[in-house]
């Protein structure tokens, strides 16, 4: 069945080609979804494939890797109830404002009191020397007492508050921009603060004064989010999920605290990189920029191991050897060869949790993307299709959906010899007997 685009579309983007529908490069024609957006993030159109023929009714939605929100706002513009987990506060917030119901009121009284706040943030000196490279010196008083007010706001209006307030500071900030992310190092033209207040008005009032928002969105079901890892996901009874669109943290890919490192200084929420990896790396799912603190051990790395398919280790171990070899001739001594099983055991803990909540009949979309570290080839696809299938899932396919990474090639990195690709991982949960 064809969704009626015109009716019930957040944006109408029209048919997309194959290769972009698991990137970002579409969130910008979309209402709501434009309002905070990410490079790791895949599109709107995406979802949308996943859940045709889906009953919205029967089928409640989960996504554990939430992120910008972007398979819960497909999924409530579809009419179908939805369930997310992110760990991440910034990502929690972000898609906790698109995916709520506001007025244009709600608007108004965030940005007056964004506008005439007497809260102030407290910025450490570490945050204040961050933020002195992306801003104007003379923006950086008005956007601490705005802060300030989001921190202030009632809980109901706190997500919205925030999302407003950092899209502002989108249009401010000096860095260049890719998404939410703001390199330091690089310049980019922007506006005043004040401008860009009103710039971020106009697109959130856009979106929120229109009829599909005012007789449409607002009657969907309104999805339940919760800020923590999706490694257990208790809350959820058995057998009560439909479907599952996700994609979880890459192996060595993005680093999702760094990629908000501003915001976190921004909102005052860390003081310093190291409380960055104290209060956001240190939970989210291991890979290549995530802290190893405790991971490294003997009994950490048996444990993590003893959690995987039999059918894997040979490979895996035959990895982490091949890693710690690596690790003693290079001259980076990059402990990537502690990786492996934690991020593995995790990757399991996430899908046993998702077998366990999908309903006899329900199907898991899984966009991921293979990894080379030191030049050894992971294929985390073909790794986590194993993983799924000694769970009990049937049906796994795995479908390469485009190249990546051949943009950034490095002659410092060493990528893998067959070049790396992204991957729609399809898994069913049989009906019972």
């Amino acid at each position: 069945m064809r969704i009626n685009k015109s009716a019930t579309a957040i944006g109408g983007a029209g048919e997309s080609k194959k290769e972009r529908l698991p990137t970002n490069t579409l969130s910008h024609q979309h209402r709501v979804q434009r309002w905070a957006n990410f490079i790791a993030g895949y599109s709107v159109e995406f979802v949308e494939q996943c859940l045709l023929g889906r009953d919205k009714n029967e089928d409640v939605v989960i996504d554990p890797f939430l992120g910008c929100g972007t398979t819960l706002v497909t999924a409530k513009n579809m009419g179908f109830r939805g369930i997310g987990f992110d760990r991440h506060q910034v990502f929690f917030n972000l898609a906790k404002a698109k995916l709520g119901n506001y007025s244009i009121n709600d608007l108004d009284q965030i940005r007056n009191n964004l506008n005439d706040s007497k809260y102030r943030v407290e910025w450490s000196e570490h945050a204040s020397i961050f933020l002195r490279k992306m801003f104007e010196q003379n923006e950086l008083d008005a956007i601490n007492l705005a802060s300030g007010a989001a921190s202030q706001m009632e809980e109901r209006l706190k997500p919205l508050a925030i999302a407003f307030f950092l899209k502002a500071c989108e249009a401010s900030c000096g860095g260049q921009t890719d998404g939410i992310y703001k390199a330091p190092t690089s310049i980019k033209k922007s506006i005043p603060f004040k401008r860009a207040m009103n710039v971020a008005y106009e697109l959130f009032k856009e979106d929120i004064e229109t009829e599909w928002y005012s007789n449409h969105w607002v009657d969907q079901p309104e999805p339940i989010c919760i800020n923590k890892s999706s490694t257990n996901i208790d809350e959820i009874d058995s057998g009560t999920v439909g479907i599952c669109i996700t994609s979880p943290p890459y192996l060595n890919n993005f680093d999702y605290a760094e990629m908000t490192r501003m915001h976190l200084y921004l909102l005052g929420w860390v003081g310093s990189w190291g409380e960055i990896s104290t209060s956001v790396r240190n939970d989210l799912i291991t890979n290549t920029t995530t802290a190893l603190k405790g991971k490294k051990t003997e009994g950490y790395q048996l444990s993590s191991r003893s959690e995987l398919p039999k059918t894997l280790l040979v490979e895996l171990d035959a990895i982490v050897i091949e890693l710690q070899c690596e690790r003693k001739v290079r001259a980076g001594k990059k402990e990537y060869d502690y990786l492996i099983y934690p991020y593995y055991a995790e990757i399991t803990r996430v899908l046993a949790g998702l077998y366990r909540v999908i309903k006899p009949g329900g199907v898991v979309h899984w966009v991921v993307a293979d990894a080379a570290l030191y030049g050894i080839h992971l294929k985390t696809h073909v790794h986590t299709s194993e993983i799924m299938k000694d769970l009990g899932f049937i049906n796994v396919t795995i479908e390469f959906i485009r190249r990546r990474g051949h943009r950034w090639i490095l002659d410092k990195r060493d990528g893998a010899k067959e070049g790396l690709g992204e991957y729609h991982l399809t898994a069913h949960k049989g009906m019972e007997h």
